[in-house]
């Protein structure tokens, strides 16, 4: 029995929807809705419709619309995230316990004390999506406006990731469309049900579909109703969506991504070795290191003998996190580039005093040392590079070259090497810097990519140079 991974708003025509199977590994295994070319064009009628009843809920309102449904999403045993979660491990391979932590960690940032502090931080304030605010150095008003519909391109190797362009999306008063990914299509479909549940008001602005990266069509279509674009993606897929987007068309991008861990040797000795390999098992393993915000390697400062006794720790708090939360199954070609890997990485622990490796019977996790950083290695599935410098500046010859796919770093500093090194790596390119045990749980209010991605959906439109200037601004408590 096939599940069915879309949602459209209720009441299309027939004419409008297409029924087809996806599959996977040659079979059969998710049912979907795509609209047809006609239907395409009904949908998006439908989808500004359903913009128009955004448009006229005060923002608050759709927060307060998400907080239930992302509430009701935290609790473990709501039927429709244990749905989710079953249906995320037949997809992905990745275990229970690991879709439930990923869902764990995605979900609570969806609460609305997060969303609006989010608004607040990019918008200034969120009643601007209401209508036009004070602006005292206009000595006018200011109001945001959200584009009509967003096509959202979504990926699948995060459980739970769809949930964030579709929020921010709801953010600012937009209909949207989400294309899931076929490496986990089941999530964005169940989620978008439950929000409408909690209010039919938004049942005409979501839409949930799934179409193969070669239908041109398909996809030249869904981009004629987008005013905005939203891609997750490799280099390759982001590319293709770019050379389409329109010249109107406002488009974001959260393409490929690598994140790093940087020690310093006061750090280690202060928080003590142990603990800190606690913390980067938990940074290394949580998505099963499949999100751009794990790290893949990290930097000790001191010698090959600091490194590998770092090292034998991290391997030792690994495998204690695999043991209450499994990696779960790897596919054939996964496995057999973390057998390749490991068969190198044990060569050279033989060979050369520089190297050592630790690995589980099963590839649920890896370590290995090296004296020289190796981005072409980061296979993720729990896999840990531990490289030794002399010093923590040094390292930046190694991290500057990542610079253009450079995200996250954890950084163990204090003091005045937290402030020069923090400016160094955000100069080189990093949008995060926390302390390792945090890498894994950004908040909403992190600016994704760098980028303020609320803010990015938006245009502003101000008041200006105008003696009733003040009429323009609705009275406090009216609402549209």
């Amino acid at each position: 029995m096939t599940h069915l991974i879309s949602w459209m708003p209720p009441g299309l025509s027939s004419l409008a929807l297409a029924s087809v199977t996806v599959e996977a590994g040659g079979q059969p295994r998710w049912s979907c809705q795509v609209p047809t070319e006609a239907g395409w064009r009904e949908l998006g009628q439908r989808l500004r419709a359903g913009r128009e009843r955004l448009l006229k809920m005060p923002v608050t309102e759709i927060v307060d619309v998400i907080d239930r449904c992302a509430q009701k999403w935290c609790d473990r045993s709501f039927g429709p995230r244990r749905a989710a979660r079953d249906a995320a491990v037949e997809a992905t391979g990745f275990s229970a316990e690991a879709v439930e932590r990923s869902f764990d960690v995605e979900l609570r940032n969806y609460r609305a004390p997060s969303l609006l502090a989010t608004l607040r931080r990019e918008l200034g304030t969120q009643a601007a999506l209401d209508g036009f605010v004070p602006s005292s150095e206009l000595s006018g008003a200011t109001m945001a406006i959200g584009p009509g519909v967003v096509l959202a391109v979504l990926t699948g190797n995060v459980p739970a990731l769809p949930a964030l362009p579709i929020v921010r999306s709801l953010l600012v008063k937009s209909a949207v469309v989400a294309k899931v990914a076929s490496g986990e299509p089941t999530f964005a479909s169940r989620f978008v049900e439950t929000l409408v549940n909690e209010d039919a008001r938004l049942s005409d602005a979501l839409a949930v579909t799934y179409w193969g990266r070669d239908d041109d069509a398909t996809v030249e279509a869904a981009l004629a109703q987008a005013d905005a674009v939203i891609a997750y993606g490799g280099q390759e897929a982001c590319a293709a969506i770019r050379a389409r987007i329109r010249p109107h068309q406002k488009y974001i991008e959260h393409g490929h991504k690598l994140s790093v861990c940087l020690l310093s040797a006061e750090y280690v000795r202060a928080v003590g070795r142990e603990e800190v390999a606690r913390r980067l098992a938990v940074d290394a393993s949580m998505f099963n290191q499949h999100a751009c915000i794990a790290p893949q390697a990290v930097v000790v400062e001191g010698d090959a003998a600091e490194a590998k006794a770092v090292g034998q720790a991290l391997a030792e708090a690994m495998k204690a996190y695999a043991e209450a939360c499994p990696l779960g199954e790897m596919d054939i070609a996964d496995q057999a580039a973390q057998q390749v890997f490991a068969a190198g990485q044990a060569w050279l622990a033989v060979t050369s005093d520089a190297h050592e490796l630790w690995s589980s019977t099963n590839f649920e996790w890896t370590v290995s040392v090296a004296p020289v950083l190796t981005p072409r290695h980061w296979l993720g599935h729990r896999t840990m590079q531990v490289v030794p410098v002399a010093n923590l500046d040094g390292a930046m010859d190694w991290v500057i070259p990542l610079g253009p796919f450079l995200q996250n770093v954890g950084l163990g500093a204090s003091g005045e090497r937290m402030r020069s090194l923090g400016e160094r790596l955000a100069r080189a390119g990093a949008c995060r810097i926390c302390e390792p045990g945090r890498m894994a749980e950004p908040s909403m209010m992190w600016k994704h990519d760098g980028m303020s991605c609320v803010a990015e959906l938006v245009r502003w439109c101000d008041v200006e140079m105008h003696t009733a200037a003040s009429d323009a601004v609705r009275p406090e408590g009216r609402e549209g």
